[in-house]
């Protein structure tokens, strides 16, 4: 069978390219008979199990897989990239499959010969969305917790009535930054750190963006905020690999000046982290991209780094208890281990680890045809936290924490906020939630 699966281009160069729609076809056929023979990532998401399914319907026969089958795969697929983690096939074996990148190919070209709906448009526009539900927020976050409205945009817009969304700050992240008279620690400082928020952080979730820097500067760190844009991760969703180097081009150049002098990237959210380290070095390329990747580091990646240099406060005013932590796809993907576990246990915190998806993606579950298969992925996670008794629940996606609170809630387990965990560590360090250290 190795000699039928000579490996077909899958780098990030093709999906900036047009999609040649025989090579595509013949690369899915290459690497859905890799799948059929391993079936390692059985049950792993809905797209293997639709795989699968549809192979042993077709008696193993792959080429009889429809276009009506292929949709539903590509459609089903919210890119966790977990199955790259789980494929033995992965570079540098001959095979040299990437799952992943298959479905954003996919993506791609169903975007072009299927078209993208409006709705789709709108969803991965997380900068105008996150400015707008801030300048809003009061009448934004009131009107998206009455029924009857939701009722509407399911009707119009497309969206799950129950989708329940993170809610907006009237304050963003970035007027806290600068009311606050940004950095407490000057820049003469050994170690200099410049923030990535992303868009959650900075219109949403953002006391994590403000438990990062007080944790940042309690450790001594001087901390600039630099002027950014979405990551780009939602572009995946659409196949939109232009978009996502527009994004990286612009962030780039923003970000590589500060690393020039000596700065590290550091993003609390992972699939911001993930983008840099390993999406942008991929699809856009270049030694500036390069060198920006290789000064990135999730938050908690780069305090335990702190920890190993033997420069990490220690001083913690009061021990977490136990937490139980979902750990997310893209930190998974990171290959870097549990470094928000061991940094929580530095707090003094006993942490059950959950290794299980909760299903959200950024806009993937919101979408009413998608809505109900996320909660069933998230009810895995939920079980295992159920079967771990806690004090905190912690994950470092805030809307894996936002799927995990509500499933939870669906099923009567919980009833505890899901917290990040520098938020954790934060509050063991005694530093105050006003955002002022």
């Amino acid at each position: 069978m190795a000699e039928s699966l000579v490996p077909l281009p899958m780098n990030g160069l093709s999906l900036i390219n047009p999609i040649d729609p025989a090579q595509l076809q013949k690369n899915t056929q290459r690497i859905y008979e890799v799948c059929d023979g391993c079936r390692r990532c059985f049950n792993l998401c809905p797209s293997f199990n639709t795989l699968l399914d549809g192979i042993d319907r077709y008696e193993g026969d792959v080429a009889k897989l429809t276009l009506t089958d292929h949709h539903r795969i590509v459609d089903e697929c919210y890119y966790c990239k977990l199955c790259y983690n789980h494929c033995p096939y992965t570079p540098p074996h001959q095979y040299a499959l990437d799952f992943p990148r298959l479905m954003i190919a996919w993506k791609k070209h169903l975007a072009v010969t299927r078209g993208v709906s409006w709705r789709d448009r709108l969803l991965i526009k997380t900068d105008m969305i996150g400015v707008l539900g801030s300048f809003l927020a009061p009448l934004v976050n009131w009107t998206m917790s009455l029924r009857f409205v939701r009722g509407v945009i399911e009707s119009w817009i497309g969206v799950h009535r129950d989708r329940q969304v993170l809610r907006f700050s009237s304050e963003t992240f970035i007027h806290w930054w600068q009311r606050r008279g940004k950095s407490q620690i000057p820049p003469s400082a050994p170690r200099k750190v410049a923030l990535f928020g992303s868009c959650m952080v900075t219109y949403q979730a953002t006391d994590i963006g403000k438990a990062t820097i007080q944790v940042l500067e309690k450790n001594g760190v001087h901390v600039v905020f630099p002027e950014q844009r979405c990551c780009g991760m939602p572009s995946f969703d659409l196949g939109d690999a232009a978009a996502i180097q527009q994004a990286a081009s612009a962030n780039v150049a923003s970000f590589l000046p500060w690393v020039e002098k000596g700065y590290d990237i550091v993003a609390p959210v992972p699939s911001c982290s993930l983008m840099w380290k390993r999406e942008y070095p991929e699809i856009v390329g270049g030694d500036d991209v390069r060198r920006v990747a290789e000064r990135t580091f999730d938050i908690s990646e780069y305090l335990m780094r702190l920890k190993r240099e033997g420069v990490l406060a220690m001083d913690f005013q009061q021990k977490p208890g136990r937490v139980a932590y979902q750990v997310p796809c893209h930190l998974r993907d990171q290959n870097i281990g549990f470094k928000s576990k061991e940094l929580m246990e530095c707090a003094g915190a006993q942490v059950e680890v959950i290794e299980k998806c909760s299903g959200h993606d950024g806009s993937w579950s919101a979408k009413t045809e998608f809505f109900p298969l996320s909660m069933l992925i998230a009810q895995k996670a939920v079980r295992a936290i159920e079967q771990a008794p806690a004090d905190l629940l912690a994950s470092d996606c805030p809307l894996a924490g936002l799927q995990l609170d509500q499933a939870g809630a669906m099923a009567h387990v919980g009833g505890r906020p899901t917290q990040h965990p520098i938020q954790i560590v934060r509050d063991a360090y005694g530093l105050g939630r006003n955002g002022k250290g």
